[in-house]
């Protein structure tokens, strides 16, 4: 009950009493007394009465009136504690300032970011009088909620600590306001995420880390796809040169001899040097989606494996739409060698033909790729194992078990895609195979362009 609602019972009160006694009691008087001095004495006699029971009214309702006022008091002091404990014990930091930036209140766990002992320590004070290196924009933000009257929400901002090292904050700020509606001040209400930080930059570091060594563990067969691109080149040149020296020597040199040698030799350097910048751009770490399409990843990714799919009489057959998108690159040439790669190894006891398929489309807003082999599919007892880490089945001088292990981080992570690996039985020129079969399902935004 309010102060105002209080005073005005009583002041009613006493007047319906006031009222009804003044009223009634003339009306007796007159009624059962005459004589006038007699009604003279009795009129004093009834002021003295009206008085003792209007004292004693009024004792009565102001003592209810205090009573009430105490009970409300009290539990104004016991949700006041509450609420001092919740704010004190809250997960959270807390502290509000007035609209001038004055330090009013804050718990413990403030005190600690501020590195502070006790509340005398802060309160009266602003953020201006401690040694902060991000006191300006916190200031900044408090003057923005308090000038434009709508919260900022769910912002990191960081705290130099006293031993110099950065604490990361998820903050809001709300605008305070009294009953008229008037700012008073600013709340603030900070989780601090550090350690939520730290452990996922480690865990991006730990997975750069594992995409390196994954690019790292196929350099071995990739210096030996440079060394076998490089031969037939080599070859020309030192065969071309070779024979250009020998022809000076023997006086038997002619210009136009000697101008297609140099065009050869030109030609197969220029060979040799676009070699060296395909292998150099797939050990490239990726920083920035880049826009390329399907048949230009393809391409470079085959360029890189050649060697391999040749010296196995590993034929490759392509079914692709060329399909425009952004994305990693260097990183979804890991994913197509690494399932590839998987697949020539596959091939190591087969004697039939052997093939690869590779299919691309688009659906609605997602690209589907396909790479499919025939070389007898995936054991139905380890297939649910191939994307754990370090997992293999070919020992440990042929294979580190990465390999699918990172091209699923990288889909799943990097791209937001998804990739599934089955075994599959299926038909190709009137032959009927099984095969291991690949489905990787990437979401873009841009269209189709066949």
């Amino acid at each position: 009950m309010s102060k105002n609602k209080s005073a005005l019972k009583i002041s009613l009160l006493y007047f319906l009493f006031s009222f009804f006694w003044i009223y009634f009691s003339d009306l007796a008087l007159n009624l059962f007394f005459k004589d006038l001095n007699n009604a003279q004495f009795l009129q004093t006699i009834k002021g003295l009465i009206f008085i003792s029971l209007s004292s004693i009214l009024l004792y009565f309702l102001i003592k209810n009136f205090f009573k009430t006022l105490q009970n409300e008091k009290s539990q104004l002091l016991k949700t006041n504690e509450i609420l001092e404990k919740i704010i004190e014990n809250a997960p959270v930091i807390i502290f509000w300032k007035d609209k001038k930036g004055v330090y009013l209140g804050c718990n413990t766990a403030f005190l600690e970011l501020m590195n502070l002992n006790t509340k005398n320590d802060l309160l009266g004070k602003k953020d201006s009088d401690f040694h902060i290196s991000e006191k300006e924009n916190f200031m900044n933000d408090d003057m923005i909620v308090i000038t434009t009257r709508n919260a900022k929400l769910n912002y990191i901002e960081t705290v130099t600590a006293k031993d110099k090292s950065l604490r990361f904050l998820n903050t809001s700020k709300v605008p305070l306001v009294d009953d008229k509606q008037n700012i008073i001040g600013v709340l603030g209400v900070s989780l601090d995420i550090t350690d939520q930080i730290n452990k996922q930059n480690q865990i991006k570091s730990q997975e750069e880390l594992i995409i390196q060594q994954s690019k790292l563990a196929s350099m071995g067969e990739m210096i030996g796809n440079i060394a076998h691109q490089w031969r037939q080149p080599l070859s020309i040149i030192s065969t071309l040169s070779t024979g250009m020296k020998l022809q000076k020597e023997l006086n038997i040199s002619n210009e136009e001899y000697e101008k297609e040698s140099l065009d050869n030799i030109n030609e197969n350097a220029q060979y040799l040097s676009k070699t060296i910048d395909d292998f150099k751009n797939f050990f490239k770490k990726d920083t920035i989606k880049i826009s390329s399409n399907t048949k230009t990843v393809f391409e470079k990714t085959l360029k890189l494996i050649n060697s391999r799919l040749k010296n196995r009489d590993i034929e490759i057959i392509q079914h692709n739409s060329e399909i425009e998108f952004e994305t990693y690159e260097s990183d979804l040439i890991q994913i197509f060698i690494n399932i590839i790669n998987n697949s020539i190894d596959a091939f190591d006891n087969i004697k039939t033909n052997k093939y690869i398929f590779i299919n691309t489309k688009l659906e609605k807003d997602k690209i589907i790729i396909e790479i499919k082999d025939n070389a007898g599919g995936i054991p139905q007892n380890i297939i649910d194992k191939i994307f754990e880490p370090y997992f293999t089945t070919k020992g440990e001088k042929q294979g580190t078990g990465i390999g699918l292990y990172m091209s699923k981080e990288i889909v799943s992570k990097h791209l937001n895609g998804t990739i599934t690996a089955s075994t599959v039985n299926f038909e190709y020129l009137n032959n009927h195979y099984t095969g291991a079969l690949f489905q990787i399902i990437l979401p873009i935004k841009k269209t189709i362009m066949e």
